[in-house]
């Protein structure tokens, strides 16, 4: 949810809920939509605006686990398509409220090129967003960006795969992931689903919005985040390892600071003996 809107949301105003998991050409996807017209939401806008986003899809996590409503107009604002995790964790929630919502399954090739994928970049990255332990003094700058990291254990990891750990069984994740398939296929109403590959490209997806290609004539924008991933795995292991240093000299400057307090309380005590003689 951007910062700058404060438009609540309403039933209806969800038109395409993406129902295919993260590393399915969801980047791509979000990309697509956006020049048809749409106000994507996806994994990036939690980034974007994490202080406001993490806030919110924690709360919703724990809606959800807690069997409450979710409260879209923290989450959504004014995104009028969905897709890419944690949005697609709820994509069964996000249809009840939109009924009338288009609903995309992205998918790739086969299980093993998407959990080969995933197992690389939004698997691996867990661990050192999770390692975030920024000092206190620190806590209102990097509080949120830890925060994103475990909601995804709480909204996606946990509920779908059984935590992290589970998801280095390559043939239980396997099944979740045919599951997951096979029950979005069970609830949509035909006509309103799409199952798609982005090299599908826009025939298919405007066929099923719609909507006319873009008129410049441009090309399916196929997005490979593969090497953002491996940069931003990168990052959040040097800023781990600074926030590191920074708490070490947090309290390193609390251990001086006391210890320049218990010198002026002995020097006061010193000066009160000494004034009583």
């Amino acid at each position: 949810m951007s910062s700058e809107t404060d438009k609540s949301w309403s039933v209806g105003d969800v038109e395409v809920v993406g129902a295919g998991w993260a590393r399915t050409g969801t980047a791509s996807l979000k990309i697509a939509l956006d020049k048809l017209g749409y106000r994507t939401h996806h994994m990036h806008e939690v980034f974007a605006h994490q202080h406001s986003q993490a806030a919110a899809w924690a709360q919703a996590a724990a809606d959800k686990a807690a069997g409450r409503p979710l409260d879209w107009t923290s989450i959504l604002g004014d995104y009028t398509a969905c897709l890419d995790w944690p949005a697609a964790a709820v994509w069964k929630e996000l249809l009840a409220a939109n009924p009338k919502a288009k609903v995309i399954l992205t998918v790739r090739h086969s299980f093993d090129v998407w959990y080969d994928s995933c197992l690389k970049t939004v698997w691996a990255v867990m661990e050192p967003g999770l390692s975030i332990r920024p000092p206190v003094t620190l806590e209102p700058v990097f509080g949120s960006l830890r925060k994103i990291f475990e909601v995804q254990v709480d909204l996606v990891w946990g509920p779908i795969f059984g935590g992290l750990e589970r998801f280095k069984d390559k043939e239980h994740v396997r099944k979740a992931y045919e599951a997951h398939l096979a029950e979005v296929k069970r609830v949509v109403p035909p006509g309103q689903l799409l199952v798609w590959n982005p090299m599908d490209g826009w025939g298919p997806l405007c066929a099923f919005l719609g909507k006319e290609p873009p008129a410049d004539g441009a090309p399916f924008p196929w997005v490979n985040e593969a090497s953002e991933f491996r940069k931003k795995i990168k990052g959040l292991e040097v800023l781990q390892r600074e926030l590191e240093v920074a708490t070490w000299v947090q309290w390193g400057l609390v251990a001086a600071a006391a210890g320049v307090v218990v010198a002026l309380v002995a020097r006061s005590r010193s000066l009160s003996r000494a004034g009583g003689t």
